[in-house]
């Protein structure tokens, strides 16, 4: 008996610290469960007041801003609202400064270039640059573009040659093709170039960066956390899916754009901007372009830029490169384009110099070309131009589509 009230005593002491262990597993479980939520709070806060801080969208640029002209100057220093609405935006004419580490000028017509008369001169031969920031010159000086090494090239042979070669760079960061037709027919056409180069870039069928709408920052239908974890899931960066909270219009990332990457999620594509995007839309500006040359006896080129797998693969002397650019240079050849693929003249330099790819491109965090790379660029123009620029009756050759494949309605 003695021994039972013992046992009967010591039960209450056995017993209390396990009730006060549960309860303290569950107030810490508790705190844990609430400062994670806080800190999900803060950080969904913290994200939609930078994205609305540091953002650009498309009503901005009518926002009235001081722009640093002499100083370093942003893209949003250097464009304004266009009066055509397939452009949307355009380069002021007479902004200067800095930009992307180079000197950079805009001349009197709205394009980093020197001033060019609109009519052509006599014995003249004009070819026109159209593009987005690669043919801009991105991160370049002004003289290390490939279309003034173009230009510079040509213009060399004065000794053994009478003609006189004028590149005009009419080229936008982030115009996309569709935009390009707009500004090929509005403003191109006008200097009656004997040449068009239209530079095709793998994102050019979707809209630019800078195209997006004001962030929906008090909307609660969509987390930033969660649109995070959804994204990463299938592989989309993480840039990708700030430009997406935002509910802009976002590039898709990598290779392979709009309906080829993973994730790709058309309802987040606003309505007002869809005429801008989707490979129908791009074909269909490209065979509107190549109409046009023909109908003014323009030579139409397309001098197709590759992205940075296609570059990595070219650099290590692979053949892949010509799979993953196929599509974008037979919708160029089918509308009556003939291409100019630069990669073989990257691939020839890099196996010579046994070179790895940091020097065709800025920086291990940009991919634009570099100079190096421009240089070359502007080799494979000029060997594929020459026949049309020099070759006796040339002038017979300008404006006929390419032989491989005829226009296609």
């Amino acid at each position: 008996m003695g021994y039972l009230r013992e046992a009967d005593q010591q039960v209450p002491h056995t017993r209390a610290p396990s009730k006060l262990t549960r309860r303290f597993f569950f107030f810490r479980l508790g705190a844990v469960a609430l400062g994670l939520a806080f800190a999900l709070v803060v950080l969904e806060i913290s994200a939609r007041i930078f994205l609305y801080r540091y953002g650009n969208w498309i009503d901005r640029l009518h926002e009235d801003i001081a722009r640093n002209y002499g100083g370093d100057l942003t893209l949003r220093d250097l464009v304004k609202p266009s009066r055509s609405p397939q452009r949307c935006y355009e380069m002021m004419p007479g902004a200067w400064g800095t930009f992307v580490g180079q000197p950079v000028k805009i001349n009197g017509a709205g394009f980093r270039d020197r001033e060019h008369a609109i009519q052509k001169p006599a014995g003249i031969k004009r070819i026109a640059i159209v593009g987005d920031s690669i043919a801009f010159g991105w991160g370049v000086r002004q003289e290390q573009r490939f279309s003034d090494v173009l230009e510079n090239t040509f213009n060399s042979r004065a000794a053994t040659s009478e003609t006189v070669v004028e590149c005009l760079n009419f080229a936008v960061p982030g115009y996309n093709t569709v935009m390009e037709e707009a500004l090929f027919r509005e403003v191109v056409l006008a200097y009656s170039p004997d040449v068009l180069v239209l530079n095709l870039v793998t994102n050019d069928d979707e809209a630019p960066n800078f195209i997006r709408l004001e962030p929906k920052v008090w909307a609660l239908d969509r987390l930033f956390v969660l649109e995070v974890i959804r994204d990463r899931t299938v592989g989309r960066p993480l840039g990708d899916t700030a430009r997406l909270l935002i509910g802009g219009v976002a590039e898709a990332g990598g290779r392979g754009h709009g309906q080829r990457v993973a994730g790709y999620r058309p309802e987040l594509v606003p309505p007002e901007f869809r005429f801008l995007v989707g490979w129908a839309n791009m074909r269909d500006a490209l065979h509107k372009i190549a109409r046009q040359c023909i109908d003014n006896k323009i030579k139409p080129v397309c001098l197709l830029h590759y992205d940075l797998s296609a570059l990595e693969d070219a650099v290590r002397g692979g053949q892949k490169w010509k799979g993953l650019l196929a599509p974008w240079h037979n919708v160029a050849e089918e509308a009556g384009f003939m291409v100019v693929n630069p990669l073989d003249e990257i691939s020839r330099h890099a196996r010579n110099h046994r070179a790895s790819v940091e020097p065709y491109i800025l920086s291990a965090k940009d991919a634009h070309p570099s100079p190096l790379a421009h240089q070359l660029i502007a080799k494979a123009l000029a060997q594929a131009l020459e026949p049309v620029i020099f070759a006796n009756g040339a002038e017979k050759e300008l404006g006929k589509p390419s032989s491989a494949k005829k226009e296609k309605d």
